[in-house]
């Protein structure tokens, strides 16, 4: 058999079909996306979210609301659709946490609490301090704030600098559910682990990096680093780390490790990385 004669119509059968597989897989996911985010309206506005902005790449969702508490309620609303994967809720400042949330709806409070009428009513007489047990008390706070900014914090060292960045180097790889922010079981495991590396080494600050591979747009590979990298840094936080130590900057497909070839190449691209920045 001559494989000159062969080949060549074999090959053009395989990327017609390679390309018809393409075509048909774009317009697939358009479809879901198309119907998700219809089937995420009427729920929210079911719910009287009107002014929730929602945007769905494949079965995940991002939901944009004028306030944190209504990003969460609506995060939760669409998370509750039929066929959607996950929900994630933007506020004014970004990626919302149950923190923010939390911070937020206690504020509305406390705001409502001073307006009421019982917040406002004569305080019961009192017994008042006397000038000299005032005194006392102001010196006694007094001396507490100067000892407070005589203890400025210390900067690490060159040695530990490097010694904190070694370590963090050696933590496995962080995962993630595909094409979202949520951590897999194993990738909260690795955060706990930089969690620990971190306490051993209080005095550096660190900015958690997210990069992603190539598979897909720019933007929306960009929009997920910076995701990804801020899901860290929470949970970092929840693990008992200062926020005061970390930043966050996502990279998009910006900058690979490897020139992806191979899905290997492409794993090896999608990755978070700690950088000592003092």
């Amino acid at each position: 058999m001559n494989l000159k004669v062969v080949l060549p119509p074999v090959i053009i059968v395989v990327l017609g079909m390679g390309a018809l597989s393409g075509v048909q897989n774009t317009g697939f996911r358009e479809h879901i996306e198309s119907t998700l985010t219809e089937s995420a309206q009427g729920a929210l506005s079911a719910a009287g979210l009107d002014g929730v902005d929602v945007a769905f790449a494949g079965r995940d969702a991002d939901v944009t609301a004028p306030t944190d508490a209504e990003a969460l309620a609506a995060a939760d609303v669409v998370g509750e659709v039929e066929g959607v994967r996950a929900s994630a809720a933007y506020g004014p400042d970004g990626l919302v946490s149950s923190e923010a949330a939390a911070a937020e709806t206690a504020t509305e409070e406390d705001t409502a609490t001073e307006a009421s009428p019982e917040a406002t009513a004569s305080p019961e007489p009192t017994a008042t301090p006397s000038d000299d047990e005032t005194a006392g008390d102001d010196a006694a706070g007094d001396a507490a704030d100067a000892e407070e900014k005589d203890e400025p914090k210390r900067e690490p060292t060159r040695e530990e600098r490097e010694k904190a960045q070694e370590d963090l180097v050696e933590i496995p790889n962080i995962t993630f559910v595909t094409d979202s922010a949520r951590l897999t079981k194993d990738g909260r495991k690795v955060v706990q682990e930089a969690a620990e590396v971190l306490a051993e080494h209080p005095e550096v600050e660190v900015r958690v990096e997210g990069h992603t591979d190539s598979v897909g747009t720019e933007a929306h590979n960009q929009r997920l680093s910076e995701r990804r990298a801020e899901a860290v840094v929470d949970e970092l936080v929840e693990q008992g780390v200062d926020r005061d130590r970390l930043t966050w900057k996502g990279f998009g497909e910006s900058t690979p490790l490897v020139v992806p070839r191979t899905f290997a190449d492409l794993e090896k691209n999608r990755r978070v990385e700690f950088d000592v920045t003092n």
